[in-house]
């Protein structure tokens, strides 16, 4: 192997969320290989704990000028290689702490950004990393870079963590859904665009119930939208007079949980994870409906970022619901596609192939800025 290198991570967080799961996977492969890896961001949490378990140096500090100076005292004789910033707001910071340590700088942009809001960024690097082909496009033109600066790369999952079999026996019941009871699962941010899917999927309920009785849809997540989505919760549970709807919050433990659904919806890196759990997904998300994922379609899924990213229709009830229910009615042919797309992960799209390709943009960025100095 190559000599290994020193990479700092630049995040906003390393709570829960797709993007900090993606900074986690990536420093815990990038140190499998070898590498140093120490993670900077605004606010520690769980993922922050994993990286840091798997050999991850954390660095908590505010952003700012005041962490800045912080930052670049600390790292100055770390003999770092390159500094890696994901997305717009961790660029703000991670750009000039590599200008202020001469040291080469790539950024990954991780969702579409208006373009008025990228007219004002100054802070992109000279390679640009992006986790679908809509988020490529999404940074081109007039008021972004050109193509020629981008890469385009993916959301690997660990599928070792993330598989089928796990023991969900206490999930379902903590919350109270047996196990001859069908259970839908949501497992997203309940942030802005992205609780529309769980209003909407509160609102399909009642015809999820006529052709499916006694299917529980069970929302897993945090954000400033749930306590919306809790409101519609309950006034779905009042008006059928019976629990459809349940609102769990924020878990750490996501293979169980997607092991407990019989149908997932989600998108982005949620979307990876129960499809490599072998469990019927359906990708729904901020930008509109994608449908059920299978291994015909999985490409045009992934470049939409599974409904996060890109333009898609929005969905009626009835599509929603005939969905969720094709699923729930044919079980075993549902599990089968599930399997495939999951083998289709498993061979094309694991963390392992990930980090292989983001060292392979290190080692480039890295060789280009030795051989302008």
């Amino acid at each position: 192997m190559d000599s290994p290198f020193t990479i700092v991570e630049v995040t906003g967080s390393l709570g829960i969320g797709g993007v900090e799961s993606h900074v986690s996977c990536l420093a815990g492969g990038l140190i499998e290989r070898g590498h140093r890896v120490i993670l900077v961001a605004q606010e520690g949490g769980v993922h922050g704990e994993q990286a840091r378990d798997a050999g991850a140096e954390l660095l908590i500090l505010p952003f700012g000028n005041d962490g800045l100076r912080s930052a670049s005292e600390d790292l100055a004789g770390r003999d770092v290689d390159i500094v890696h910033a994901h997305n717009y707001r961790a660029a703000r910071f991670g750009a000039p702490l590599a200008r202020a340590m001469t040291k080469p700088y790539v950024m990954t942009v991780h969702g579409p950004r208006p373009w008025y809001k990228r007219a004002t960024f100054r802070d992109w690097s000279d390679t640009v990393l992006t986790v679908s082909e809509a988020d490529h496009d999404n940074i081109l033109g007039p008021f972004g870079i050109t193509a020629d600066r981008t890469v385009v790369g993916f959301l690997g999952v660990d599928t070792d963590r993330f598989k089928p079999g796990l023991d969900a026996s206490s999930l379902r019941a903590e919350w109270d859904v047996p196990v001859d009871r069908p259970l839908i699962l949501n497992v997203t941010r309940f942030t802005h665009r992205k609780a529309r899917p769980a209003l909407a999927l509160i609102d399909a309920m009642p015809l999820v119930r006529e052709r499916s009785p006694g299917t529980v849809l069970v929302l897993v997540g945090e954000g400033d939208g749930l306590d919306r989505v809790r409101a519609a919760a309950e006034r779905a549970n009042d008006a059928a007079a019976d629990r459809i709807a349940l609102v769990a919050g924020p878990r750490t433990d996501i293979p169980v949980v997607m092991n407990a659904g019989d149908v997932v919806v989600a998108t982005a890196t949620t979307a990876v994870e129960s499809s490599a759990c072998a469990i019927p997904t359906i990708a729904f998300g901020r930008t509109g409906y994608f449908g059920v994922v299978t291994p015909n379609n999985y490409e045009a899924a992934r470049a939409v970022c599974f409904a996060d990213h890109g333009h898609l229709p929005s969905s009626s009830r009835e599509q929603l619901a005939g969905d969720i229910c094709g699923i729930l009615q044919d079980k075993a042919a549902a599990l089968s596609t599930a399997e495939g797309v999951r083998a289709l992960i498993a061979e094309l799209y694991s963390v392992e192939r990930m980090v292989e390709q983001i060292e392979g943009v290190y080692r480039q960025v890295i060789e280009r800025d030795a051989v302008r100095l």
